[in-house]
């Protein structure tokens, strides 16, 4: 049994904590009263569902399972799980608007580091990276939440020299090197890619040919296209790339989609990886982009 399931048994669970299913139901709460108070649904809560699949799941994959806690509707996630990163966004869109600089700073003097954000940098976490997954969900009126943490991030800031930010805003490098592509591989598919990219070729060969990249890249399309896209480059050994997770990342990292408004929102990493490995997240038979360069495969064909 893991050390996580272990600790997990008489739970005390604190205000503040990133409490993974108590956030989950009161997520689904916020959003189910909203749709029956307003004249159409904010969204589908279907989304709700799909994240507590991928918590399990991601917790299962190292090993931990979540099955009595799933049943208790607690668990807090450990700041050292990237997971923490989404729960943290979902807590500061449900939280009481006045505690919202409280929860940021309990998190602070908590806060162990993760694949994002080095232990003393969660100030840069908050910054770049929570700050604009808030922004893309934040429920019509609450905006002020968005003021609340900027609040908070301008009393605790830490400036630090930009070669140690953790999360680049557009204009500094980021990182390309965790996907490989063949050369001349590279040249083709940076000709066909191109068209969903209008106004950002260059910036799109930049990192397609010349493995650089400076902005991320708005994609003119569905969040799923894009990474079953990259799914298929995968399993058809057009990339190389160690894991599905490190993919996941990346893409996350590089890309961008247009939402309803039209304007550029930033991708989901649980969306992406629900992708990356589930048949079921794939978009239908038709909805497929460039299959002439990596060709789709049943499950037991993939590598």
């Amino acid at each position: 049994m893991s050390q996580i399931a272990k600790n997990a048994q008489p739970i005390e669970i604190h205000l503040y904590d990133i409490d993974a299913f108590e956030i989950l139901d009161r997520l689904k709460e916020k959003h189910q009263a909203y749709n029956d108070n307003s004249k159409g649904p904010l969204r589908s809560l279907e989304f709700i569902h799909l994240e507590e699949e991928f918590l399990m799941e991601s917790f299962k994959e190292s090993n931990i399972d979540l099955t009595e806690q799933q049943k208790r509707r607690h668990f807090v996630i450990p700041s050292t799980f990237n997971l923490y990163n989404t729960f943290l966004g979902y807590k500061l869109l449900t939280i009481d608007l006045y505690k919202i600089e409280s929860l940021l700073s309990y998190q602070l003097a908590l806060f162990e580091g993760n694949y994002y954000a080095e232990k003393n940098n969660f100030i840069g976490l908050i910054e770049f990276s929570t700050y604009a997954f808030v922004s893309a969900r934040v429920f019509p009126f609450e905006e002020n939440r968005l003021e609340k943490i900027s609040n908070w991030v301008e009393k605790n800031r830490v400036f630090l020299r930009n070669n140690e930010l953790p999360f680049p805003k557009d204009g500094a490098d980021l990182k390309v090197d965790e996907v490989i592509m063949d050369d001349d591989f590279a040249i083709i598919f940076n000709k066909q890619f191109k068209k969903f990219f209008k106004g950002q070729e260059n910036d799109l060969e930049e990192l397609i040919i010349n493995k650089k990249a400076t902005v991320r890249l708005v994609f003119n399309g569905q969040a799923n296209q894009l990474a079953e896209l990259f799914k298929r480059l995968r399993y058809n050994g057009k990339i190389s790339v160690s894991s599905i997770e490190i993919l996941a990342h990346w893409i996350v990292r590089h890309f961008a989609i247009r939402d309803k408004q039209k304007g550029i929102e930033k991708l989901n990493l649980s969306t992406i990886s629900q992708v990356l490995k589930k048949t079921t997240a794939e978009p239908a038979k038709g909805k497929r982009i460039l299959e002439e360069l990596a060709g789709f495969k049943v499950t037991n064909q993939r590598k």
